[in-house]
């Protein structure tokens, strides 16, 4: 199995803090990574469910995203944050 790697800054740049001014993980990276390893493994499962496409956080919220859960922009995977 190859070695996996962590993406360079400028491949992944969300938009928010990934810590706090003591250096602890936030709250919205651990949603966020919580959320990316369930679709992860709903993909390596076959089972992973369609995501609805919003070009924003309102835009999502309108096509029934949860606060937390993820939804796609493009080509994109994000996590709904308000």
């Amino acid at each position: 199995m190859a070695a996996l790697t962590l993406p360079s800054k400028s491949k992944f740049n969300p938009q928010f803090p990934l810590t706090d001014s003591t250096g602890n993980a936030t709250q919205n990276f651990r949603n966020y990574l919580i959320a990316l390893d369930a679709l992860v493994t709903a993909l390596a499962a076959g089972t992973a469910p369609s995501l609805v496409n919003a070009a924003t956080d309102k835009a999502a919220a309108v096509g029934g995203v949860q606060v937390g859960q993820l939804y796609r922009n493009g080509n994109a995977v994000q996590v709904r944050l308000t």
